[in-house]
């Protein structure tokens, strides 16, 4: 072979090799390096939702009530026909007679008919949407995350999100929440090991919340979890009962299908109380969003695997917003300028570094410039990540 040939195919095997080593950083960047965003997310939430719980019990007390009293009460609704979805008299297990806490504390107990608060709840000891409502507990699979008050992508990437449209956890109805499987710190990523009785306890400004995960029924029989299409949204309505819906991705590592995890409040409900800066704008900022199979380029009608055919073009039409059915889903090109301008940075520092390794000391070149290099690959793999469907 010619000079100039031997060349070229060195040239292209080196990058080959380069663009190889790339996807796998990437790779371990979705499956690791989102764990870092999440993580100091979460302590940051932590902080602050310890802070808002501690204002909002002083509230209480100087009202003469319980924290799980404040608010407009909500008597437990009695048994009514269910929405379309599993019969929830042929799930759900009697409640437990003598229900402890992950942390041996005992559960909010809201008597029948609480003492009013003499003075609403100021806005200030409310989360909005983004900030820290609660937290979430379940031991048989590790999970120990606060909540973040949407399910919009941002949201997600801080831990897991409560659907705005739904109750907040230990009050009465559906209330329900989304995280991730496979990113931004998994908090969901074990939901199918999930067992019928297992426990899950929810800590919000109004107490601790008991919850036992229901049985589904499933083609290999009785399960903790049940696999459904992204477009069925009957799993997010009102049962007749009070309950806890956890959803995310699925398969792993896919947002092809979604599991579900359902699980019954064990002990009485706390008192209804609303989200600060629930106002017009954000309406209007969610109903713009775009519709599930617009976000995923499916339709759903098209009988995709694991749908209900008499449901999937009833979501479709309705207009139901990507964020009742996880935004997280669709591409965000808006994404791909920043990915690129990060992109050019971090080879051009590459390439510096390249040329000083030549002209002046090649290892001390490569100490001194790793972690410039770093620190851009990890903001343009931050963008890329950003701008890809999420699961």
């Amino acid at each position: 072979m010619s000079p100039r040939t031997i060349a070229i195919i060195g040239g292209a095997g080196r990058t080959l090799i380069t663009l190889g080593v790339l996807t796998l950083a990437f790779a371990g960047f979705q499956l690791w390096g989102t764990g870092i965003t999440e993580d100091r997310a979460q302590a940051s939430l932590e902080n602050d939702f310890a802070a808002r719980r501690a204002a909002f019990t002083d509230f209480a007390a100087a009202q003469g009530v319980d924290p799980g009293a404040v608010g407009q009460h909500t008597e437990t609704p009695s048994a009514t026909e269910p929405t379309d979805g599993p019969d929830p008299s042929a799930t759900e297990p009697e409640p437990a007679d003598d229900v402890d806490s992950v942390q041996d504390a005992t559960p909010v107990q809201v008597p029948d008919e609480p003492p009013t608060p003499a003075e609403p709840v100021p806005e200030e000891l409310l989360p909005s949407v983004g900030e820290a409502l609660g937290v979430i507990r379940i031991p048989a699979i590790g999970v120990d995350k606060v909540v973040i008050a949407g399910t919009r992508r941002s949201d997600l990437r801080k831990g897991p999100g409560h659907y705005l449209k739904t109750p907040l956890p230990g009050q009465a109805g559906n209330a329900a929440i989304a995280g991730h499987r496979t990113t931004y710190g998994a908090p969901f990523g074990d939901l199918d090991l999930l067992e019928p009785g297992d426990r899950i306890v929810v800590e919000t400004f109004q107490g601790l919340f008991n919850y036992e995960v229901l049985p589904q029924t499933t083609d290999e029989g009785t399960a903790g979890h049940s696999i459904i299409s992204p477009y069925d949204v009957f799993v997010l309505d009102d049962y007749g009962d009070n309950r806890l819906t956890l959803t995310a991705c699925h398969p792993k590592y896919s947002a092809r299908q979604r599991i579900v995890v359902q699980a019954k409040l064990v002990n009485p409900p706390a008192a209804t109380i609303q989200l600060a800066g629930l106002d017009d704008a954000l309406a209007a900022e969610l109903a713009g969003q775009q519709l599930a199979y617009e976000a995923t380029g499916e339709d759903p009608g098209s009988g995709a695997e694991g749908s209900d055919p008499g449901r999937s073009e009833e979501a479709s039409t309705v207009g139901v917003s990507a964020e009742a059915l996880d935004e997280s889903l669709g591409w965000h090109f808006e994404e791909a300028v920043p990915f690129l301008v990060w992109s050019l940075f971090t080879a051009l520092a590459a390439l510096i570094t390249a040329i000083a390794g030549r002209k002046w000391r090649k290892w001390p070149s490569y100490a001194l410039a790793t972690p410039v290099v770093l620190t851009l690959l990890f903001l343009s793999f931050t963008h890329l990540d950003r701008m890809l469907p999420a699961f």
